[in-house]
């Protein structure tokens, strides 16, 4: 019975990788038609022509270090931006005249746009340090608004009864409070990771700093290196697809570790 479960779940499995591979392969097949048709790898290079591309790139030592810090930029950026917005988020849930100082100060970097961001950034600081400084500046508001709404939502009926039970804050925010803001961190996390990605590149480019993915993709486009510009950006996509399921496991591992703990418990 075990054992045909197991199969059954291996099957699933292995029909859940099929369809992906066949989406792929569509998209594919579709992006290698269109080259086909359009008959310029100028204008837009085959999927062959960018494979092409990316073994060339990866020949050349320079491809990893600038894989390397861009890598770097957006780990620091993202990083920093979540664990303040966790703790800043979770003091601006619990303390209203906290959240009112902060609130204007996040509404203002939410409605600025990364241009921007970037440029006046870019006139205070090195160009090899804006991009980290804007990833932070840019996911901390994602962070610390979810965390806030975290907060906000906590389940009233846990509050009040540790309240009537004497219960000490320490133990609320350790016990009720984070348990409720867990989701939403790593939503915010998530959403960090993805807006981390862009706004570093796109930063790079504008900073020129260097080395990086950004300013690779800018010489690729200045010296019309099409198949190159794809290539380039398909490292990007990949990099922060695997970064992104690196994380979903990680996360997933520590939930049933802590459902087993509890179970054991």
């Amino acid at each position: 019975m075990i054992s045909t479960k197991l199969q059954n779940k291996q099957i699933q499995s292995l029909i859940k990788i099929g369809k992906k591979i066949g989406v792929a392969l569509f998209w594919v097949l579709l992006w290698a038609v269109a080259a086909w048709w359009v008959d310029s790898s100028l204008v837009l290079p085959s999927p062959l022509d960018t494979l092409k591309g990316i073994i060339t790139l990866s020949g050349d030592f320079k491809f990893f270090v600038s894989i390397g810090v861009t890598l770097l930029r957006v780990f620091g950026g993202v990083t920093i931006s979540v664990a303040l917005g966790l703790v800043l988020g979770l003091i601006g849930g619990l303390n209203k005249p906290f959240y009112e100082i902060m609130n204007p100060f996040v509404s203002i970097i939410k409605s600025l746009p990364v241009v921007s961001v970037i440029i006046l950034i870019n006139l205070w600081i090195a160009s090899g340090v804006v991009p980290l400084v804007v990833t932070f500046l840019i996911c901390f508001p994602v962070t610390w608004t979810n965390v806030v709404q975290g907060v906000h939502a906590t389940d009233d009926n846990l509050l009040q009864m540790a309240k009537v039970y004497n219960v000490s804050q320490q133990r609320i925010i350790r016990d009720i409070y984070i348990p409720a803001v867990k989701p939403y961190a790593v939503s915010a996390l998530m959403n960090a990771i993805g807006l981390g990605w862009k706004v570093t590149v796109t930063a790079e480019v504008l900073a020129n700093a260097l080395p990086s993915v950004g300013m690779n993709l800018y010489y690729s486009k200045i010296y019309l290196e099409t198949d190159l510009l794809f290539s380039w950006t398909f490292v990007i996509v990949m990099c922060s697809y695997i970064i992104e399921k690196v994380t979903l496991y990680i996360i997933e591992r520590n939930k049933r570790k802590g459902a087993d703990q509890c179970q054991l418990s």
